[in-house]
């Protein structure tokens, strides 16, 4: 039994936010499938404290007081039981667990807030922690997805520490930090999985090989098309309502989620007070969701809570929902409104009108449901008007069919041990 462990092949998926750990969630599940392979988890540490800190920028100190006593536990025991040890106690470490997931190691990421200083320590940070973990687990494939800016320091170790990439959803474009982000780990990366033939081909226009490149879809249709995605009253007890009156779910209701553009640091406030005020024209129920954590995430933040504080009788504010509700609010909304690839990717499988605000999602493929505005009220209330009175869109199967996960894994299996070299040639 103890030679079976050893030879398996240790794969590492490395999740650093709730987002990318949603897309890579039946990739996990594939993986631990897989008899010849042995997953190893390893996430940021944002993931653990991010719900503590959101109470302390929100200005919530009932709340703050009431998290703290866990907190602090968690952080003992996790200098108790070392680095690689499974904290439940902290508070994304238990949703892994709950899933099925063993926490092998943690990067040390450290958030003080959103602004560029903050990213760029974060990606410092990560550097210097890497390094050990890898020597500590030292897996045969290391696996990420996408284009979040915390994917880039990872990459650059794995290429430092002679360990084989392999990246989920290359090849897309989009604007802000993420088009530079997600083509600077395709140029480190050796075998790639886009999501569609169109960016599989930009893969090969900047030189990756072809018999590298596996279009299998994206990975997080495997989750939706599988997902009871039935939605009640039951949403509010399992995340974190952040305010606001309840609304009834039988009824319409409009979701927007804005997440800060990094290259227009100084607007996001601006860009979400537009959204806001345009969703408040349409006279639907109203769910806000949190931004993510990148620079700008604050000006998004502050006007979404006097928006709260101002009009608590008028939306319903969520600090989080965990993946599957999120998904399950998504495919129920009238029209989804913001910057969010999920209302590109999921949308476009759910139906779900959508109206992409703003340039952060520039130019990336989409469905005959989304459609892409400036971050001006007007524009916006036009195309959300507009994507009302047409109704949900057809299924549109444009980023798979729910078998990405397990395409991964079969593939996965031809590139053993040694047999992937790490010096890259380009490929004309």
């Amino acid at each position: 039994m103890e030679s079976d462990k050893i030879d398996k092949i240790k794969i590492c998926v490395i999740t650093t936010s709730r987002s990318d750990y949603g897309r890579m969630k039946p990739v996990m599940e594939a993986i631990q499938r897989a008899p010849e392979f042995a997953l190893q988890v390893v996430a940021g540490s944002h993931l653990y404290f991010d719900h503590l800190l959101w109470y302390l920028r929100h200005g919530e100190p009932v709340s703050f007081w009431k998290s703290l006593p866990w907190y602090l536990r968690a952080r003992g025991a996790t200098m108790r039981e070392g680095d690689y040890g499974v904290v439940a106690r902290e508070y994304s470490a238990r949703l892994l667990a709950q899933d099925g997931f063993p926490v092998h190691a943690r990067i040390p990421m450290f958030l003080e807030g959103g602004n560029p200083r903050v990213m760029t320590k974060i990606g410092g940070l990560a550097l210097l922690g890497l390094p050990r973990i890898f020597e500590k687990l030292r897996p045969d494939l290391i696996v990420i997805n996408g284009d979040r800016f915390e994917m880039l320091p990872v990459a650059f170790a794995a290429v430092c520490a002679n360990i084989p990439l392999a990246h989920i959803e290359g090849g897309d474009v989009s604007g802000t930090l993420d088009e530079s982000i997600r083509h600077a780990v395709t140029k480190l990366a050796h075998i790639h999985f886009p999501a569609t033939e169109k960016s599989a081909s930009r893969l090969r226009a900047m030189g990756e090989d072809p018999e590298r490149i596996f279009p299998v879809g994206s990975p997080i249709i495997d989750t939706i098309s599988r997902l009871d995605l039935s939605l009640d009253n039951s949403v509010y007890e399992r995340n974190g309502f952040g305010g606001g009156r309840r609304i009834d779910f039988t009824r319409p209701y409009v979701l927007a989620l804005q997440h800060p553009v990094t290259t227009r640091y100084e607007e996001n406030r601006r860009d979400m007070e537009e959204l806001i005020a345009a969703a408040d024209a349409l006279n639907l129920q109203k769910i806000f969701l949190a931004p993510n954590i990148d620079a700008g995430s604050d000006g998004v933040s502050g006007a979404l809570r006097a928006h709260r504080d101002a009009n608590p009788e008028r939306t319903v504010f969520f600090k989080s929902l965990i993946p599957h509700d999120f998904y399950r609010v998504l495919k129920h909304a009238a029209v989804a409104v913001g910057n969010s690839s999920s209302f590109i990717r999921e949308s476009a499988y759910f139906g779900v009108p959508a109206v992409i605000v703003g340039d952060r999602q520039q130019g990336r493929e989409r469905g005959e449901n989304a459609i892409e505005v400036a971050a001006e009220r007007s524009q916006i209330i036009a195309a959300a008007e507009s994507r009302l009175r047409h109704g949900p869109y057809p299924r549109d199967t444009i980023f798979g069919d729910g078998n990405a996960a397990e395409k991964i894994v079969e593939i996965c299996t031809r590139f053993g041990p040694g047999s992937v070299r790490v010096q890259k040639t380009f490929h004309s």
